[in-house]
């Protein structure tokens, strides 16, 4: 009895043995599987390229769209662009200028547009150029310089400075100013604007 014993306390042993070995392989090829896929996932995270995004005009062209928080144009564009925005804003005359300042509204955001022609009507800029049947002509005559670029509640933004010659004429006067104009430019989604950017704030003090 004893020797009976003893064989069946060994063979339960060597099966425990044997159900150890089998549990402790079947973690180990978990283990490297999970890593494996693991690997295979971090991969393909990484490589795989983000998804573009498009929109569509109402005459059905297709328009990438871009992150708001990225500059999309170069610096020169953005000065070139910032002149002849000021420019169209700058020259109007007595007669037209109902229709000229339509135009130049598409350079400008809601709020850029709206605080614009408050300050013109306000300084009695329109009145004037009414009453005194004005032409006026603005011509950017300096350099047009970056003062700051940084990206503000998600959009890119700059703060672009240039120097104005603005010239009045009646029939009888002719009148030159200088100007010192100041605007915030922030990036748009491009079914806004077609260069997806925008005059935020805009500003002219007599220099």
């Amino acid at each position: 009895m004893t020797i009976d014993a003893e064989q069946l306390a060994l063979q339960k042993n060597n099966l425990y043995r044997d159900n150890y070995r089998r549990v402790m392989a079947f973690l180990l090829a978990s283990v490297v599987i999970t890593v494996s896929l693991l690997a295979v996932l971090s991969y393909q995270i990484i490589t795989t390229p983000k998804p573009a995004y498009y929109a569509t005009t109402t005459t059905g062209r297709v328009i990438p769209l871009q992150s708001l928080d990225m500059p999309v144009v170069t610096n020169t564009y953005l000065l070139q662009w910032a002149a002849l925005a000021t420019r169209a804003v700058y020259n109007l005359d007595f007669e037209n200028y109902t229709k000229q300042l339509d135009n130049a509204s598409s350079y400008f955001t809601p709020t850029g547009w709206e605080s614009l022609t408050n300050a013109m009507k306000s300084s009695g800029a329109i009145d004037s150029l009414k009453n005194n049947k004005l032409f006026m002509a603005g011509i950017v005559n300096g350099p047009a310089v970056i003062l700051d670029q940084e990206v503000v509640h998600g959009r890119y933004s700059w703060r672009v400075q240039l120097p104005l010659l603005v010239t009045y004429t009646s029939a009888s006067i002719q009148q030159k100013a200088h100007f010192i104009i100041t605007m915030d430019i922030i990036r748009v989604p491009v079914i806004d604007a077609a260069k997806s950017i925008q005059i935020n704030r805009f500003s002219a003090v007599r220099g």
